[in-house]
């Protein structure tokens, strides 16, 4: 549905797998089949054969040819990429990766985007690069949506009613969405970006980005601690930020009075930590001795309530609104960095 929704006829979806078979056309199934078994909650197995196309075929696990097909369509089927959003976990490992290479040498598919955990292990993972040139994005980098999901809706419960939920839901979702899109471009930029620039692969940097993510969260919140109350609501804006539009207008106010501070504190550490991984680098967090991480990461705090203000006077000016976004985007995507004072890292 996801795929369907978002590219439309741009896409087409070779072959899908699940616990009772696997229905497969290089042509494409039909989208209108496959959005049917979805609303109506129902596996690959029901898909009606006449919507096949003529090279298309449906294999079920009711045979033992059926069996093989279905665990074997990951290494059979061509396409531009696999996403495995199930199944077992090392499916592909070290004793069986060269299966999902061709025998002129190339994959069956270049790219990997592990929807479900630990499908692939981390040996294949290496494998599979080294010797098929796949790029394969991690785990966790692909499914990072479903947490940042989660966090949503826990805000949601504690800042509206029922009511109010379903009132404004549809609005909420469409703003969830677009955020995950965001934080989902900004993850594979610096992804692509710093496997390209130091030549490692992209499971590799997927998990630099997520230790140096950790070390700054951790190095935000002790930061946190030492902040008096009062500078404490000046970062409020940040998470603020960090809600969807329609949640944030709705009940921003009530903050204080239904959200723990110490969750308030957690959302303002990840979402900083966040913008410092995915605008600096990871070499700019990985380059910092841990005794300084926490120190720079206060400075960090305040240059970037700085870069706010800023930015809050701006909007009030009354210059063009084409040199006012221009000013404000690059304030930004470098002010706090810039006003740490720090060498290039």
């Amino acid at each position: 549905k996801i795929l369907i929704r978002e590219y439309g006829e741009n896409v087409k979806i070779v072959g899908i797998a699940d616990h009772s078979g696997c229905a497969e056309d290089p042509d494409g199934l039909n989208h209108e089949e496959l959005l049917r078994l979805f609303h109506e909650v129902l596996c690959i197995g029901n898909f009606q054969p006449d919507k096949l196309g003529p090279k298309g075929v449906l294999h079920t696990c009711e045979t033992e040819e059926g069996v093989k097909a279905r665990n074997s369509m990951h290494n059979r089927l061509v396409a531009d990429a696999f996403v495995p959003c199930g199944g077992r976990p090392n499916t592909i490992d070290i004793n069986n990766y060269k299966q999902f290479i061709k025998d002129d040498g190339t994959p069956t598919s270049k790219l990997i985007v592990e929807g479900a955990n630990l499908f692939v292990t981390a040996e294949a993972r290496q494998k599979l690069f080294e010797d098929a040139g796949v790029f394969i994005v991690k785990d966790s980098s692909a499914n990072k949506g479903g947490v940042i999901t989660s966090s949503y809706e826990i805000c949601s419960a504690m800042l509206l009613s029922e009511d109010e939920f379903f009132e404004h839901k549809d609005a909420i979702v469409e703003e969830v969405l677009a955020k995950l899109r965001g934080l989902a471009k900004l993850e594979a930029e610096l992804l692509f970006t710093e496997a390209d620039l130091y030549g490692e692969s992209l499971p590799e940097v997927s998990q630099v980005i997520s230790n140096a993510i950790n070390a700054a969260t951790d190095a935000l919140s002790a930061a946190l601690e030492t902040l008096s109350e009062e500078d404490q609501d000046q970062l409020l804006p940040l998470f603020r930020a960090h809600l969807p539009q329609t949640l944030a207008e709705l009940s921003f106010d009530r903050v204080h009075e239904r959200v723990p501070q110490q969750y308030i504190k957690n959302a303002i550490a990840s979402t900083l930590a966040s913008k410092m991984v995915y605008k600096e680098g990871t070499r700019f967090i990985n380059a910092l001795p841990k005794t300084k991480l926490a120190e720079t990461a206060l400075r960090y705090i305040q240059k970037e309530k700085e870069v706010i203000q800023l930015m809050e006077s701006l909007e009030k000016t009354s210059m063009s609104e084409d040199e006012k976004k221009k000013i404000l985007e690059l304030l930004d995507a470098g002010g706090a960095r810039t006003a740490l004072n720090i060498p290039d890292i």
